[in-house]
């Protein structure tokens, strides 16, 4: 690996991590604050709510903002940005009011603020590493993601003890202000292609040219209808797995946190493995095997609501949700590392931020519109019924998408120009 290349990556995961870890030990500490100050899941679901509507409301404003400014001004911007807004929302917390809506407004602008920058971070990676390291960096970005998802609640947990919610506050402002320092010291156009002079358009005409450039190339828009369907569906997850562990078995908290937790060591495994091998090479063998271990998993979560196996114990169903779930996790990742790796290399640099953020809205968009459907169905449908219709329904995707011979075509003819770059 080139110098220059291993330099931008062992900086982009320093920041990375230490700005996801931070974020991640505030959110635990401030959702448990809430819970505790106002006895509300309402309220704890409001949280959840303010920090998912951003990435959906700004995600193709974020796109188009990315591929008209410099994505590293972007990043830096960002991340100094967020310690700014949480130092001013610690000076109203600790010295003038600790109402909740002032929580609710730092998450969402929080929210806001890191939507442009994970926008502007992924449509940077592949200048920052080159094509042939697009796999590797992104699995990286992706342990730095897990590893900060599996310590966050610990250390939050830990220290939520002894700390005020101010403190947590601090912790979050250190790690967005140490993450845009290290942001200054990457290279993100090493690998730049040099921009061709064109005519200067609005903002918002960039923004509809995208939209139109997505609409053109079907073998994308097919990919945002297997993405919306696919997060629609998986949005049982969860909604099911708390109430099948919690409720359906009668299982401890604990059970239920080491359960989840497995969800992200799976990511970790599987992340540190893509990270040392080479790129995938039959990447239609890896997204559609990937689509049916994902939906087989689903359909297997439900056996411990399986009426007739009620009279096994919780010794047995333990161990086997945390294998389950493990899986899930290790599937989601053959699925995204090959697509996220053929958009990366199949769209122009000028169009590249666009594209990530659109597919990343299609893909998000109907999870919320998931939650409310499957948490209401809960209240009467059994849990196993739900998750074997859920998880019918992914393997009907795949059987969609592989009877549609344009949309192969098209993956293969995409993955064999990639393979052409690469060798020429």
């Amino acid at each position: 690996m080139p110098i220059w290349v291993k330099r931008n990556i062992i900086l982009f995961l320093t920041g990375k991590l230490t700005a996801v870890l931070g974020s991640s030990i505030y959110g635990f500490a401030i959702g448990l604050y809430i819970l505790a100050e106002t006895g509300s899941s309402l309220n704890f679901s409001i949280t959840l709510f303010v920090s998912i509507l951003p990435r959906i409301l700004l995600s193709p404003i974020a796109g188009t903002l990315s591929d008209r400014i410099d994505r590293k001004k972007i990043i830096i911007i960002s991340d100094f940005a967020c310690a700014v807004w949480l130092l001013v929302i610690f000076i109203i917390f600790t010295f003038l009011t600790q109402h909740i809506w002032l929580l609710f407004l730092a998450t969402f602008i929080l929210s806001s603020l890191n939507t442009f920058y994970s926008t502007a971070v992924t449509s940077a990676i592949h200048n920052m590493v080159g094509s042939d390291y697009i796999q590797k960096a992104m699995s990286l970005n992706q342990v730095a993601v897990s590893i900060s998802t599996i310590l966050g609640p610990v250390l939050g947990g830990v220290l939520f003890g002894f700390m005020s919610i101010s403190t947590f506050m601090i912790i979050n402002i250190i790690a967005f202000t140490f993450s845009g320092i290290v942001s200054i010291f990457i290279n993100y156009h090493l690998f730049s292609e040099k921009k061709v002079e064109a005519k200067e358009e609005t903002f918002f005409s960039e923004l509809k040219i995208g939209l139109t450039y997505v609409k053109q190339q079907s073998f994308i828009k097919n990919l945002l209808f297997i993405a919306v369907f696919l997060n629609f569906w998986f949005a049982v997850f969860p909604v099911a797995l708390p109430y099948l562990v919690l409720t359906v078995r009668g299982m401890e908290s604990y059970q239920l946190g080491i359960i989840e937790g497995s969800f992200s060591i799976g990511m970790l495994i599987i992340s540190i493995v893509l990270a040392q091998m080479k790129e995938i090479k039959n990447k239609k063998r890896s997204i559609f095997g990937g689509l049916v271990g994902l939906s087989s998993m689903l359909i297997l979560l439900g056996i411990p609501s399986v009426p007739g196996l009620s009279n096994l114990p919780n010794m047995f169903f333990f161990p086997f949700l945390i294998t389950i779930v493990l899986l899930l996790a290790s599937f989601i990742m053959l699925i995204n590392m090959p697509v996220m790796v053929l958009l990366q290399k199949s769209t122009p640099d000028h169009y590249r931020g666009r594209v990530m953020s659109l597919v990343e809205t299609g893909a998000s968009c109907m999870t919320p519109l998931g939650f409310i459907v499957f948490g209401y169905l809960l209240e009467f449908t059994p849990v196993w019924f739900l998750l074997l219709i859920c998880g019918a329904s992914i393997f009907i995707i795949v059987l969609y998408s592989l009877r549609n011979k344009r949309f192969i075509q098209q993956l293969n003819s995409s993955i064999n120009d990639n393979i052409v770059a690469v060798e020429g």
